[in-house]
């Protein structure tokens, strides 16, 4: 019976999507990325992390991480996104993404202009993503203020629901694509 409960957890634990939620706000005064509630980068984490030698009384410059840059070099990233865009997969990870864009530039003519160009992109956006992801909502909300200063705000919250049962399908899948093409990827 317990071995019979283990198996179901574990089975659970592979197939029921796990959410991930990300967080990106720029602004022409702050920034920052979240990953739940976490803050991963922000203009304040930054500003916080120069460290001053205690003798020259000079910041400290962080060496080169020598094992992720060999694993990074070898990998082509170009022929890798070409890959992924060309498989054609069922099980894709679910998404809900919320983009807010606030701007302003300093000339209400200017600003109106740059509306209507900004409107295009939405479905641009839309079709790029739905080849990588199942869209379950997708809201784009494009906001001019016809003010007389420069205003950039964008904020995103994206969450993807992935599960382990779907990153086995997609590398499986793109590992036969690597072996059937021959090559590195």
């Amino acid at each position: 019976m317990k071995l019979f409960i283990f198996i179901f957890w574990i089975l659970l634990i592979l197939i029921i999507p796990l959410p991930i939620k990300i967080s990106i706000y720029y602004s022409t005064k702050d920034y920052y990325i979240k990953l739940y509630k976490i803050t991963l980068v922000s203009k304040k984490k930054r500003a916080n992390r120069i460290r001053y030698d205690a003798i020259n009384k000079k910041p400290i410059i962080k060496k080169e991480r020598k094992f992720l840059s060999r694993f990074y070099r070898n990998i082509n990233t170009k022929t890798l996104m070409n890959n992924l865009y060309n498989l054609n997969l069922k099980f894709k990870p679910l998404l809900k993404l919320r983009l807010s864009l606030d701007y302003s530039l300093s000339d209400a003519a200017r600003t109106a202009l740059f509306y209507g160009i900004l409107t295009q992109f939405p479905p641009i956006i839309y079709t790029l993503l739905k080849r990588y992801f199942k869209i379950n909502k997708f809201k784009f909300n494009i906001n001019p203020i016809f003010e007389d200063i420069f205003l950039l705000k964008i904020e995103t919250t994206s969450i993807i629901f992935l599960s382990f049962a779907n990153i086995i399908y997609i590398t499986i899948i793109f590992f036969k694509l690597i072996k059937s093409r021959g090559g590195d990827p």
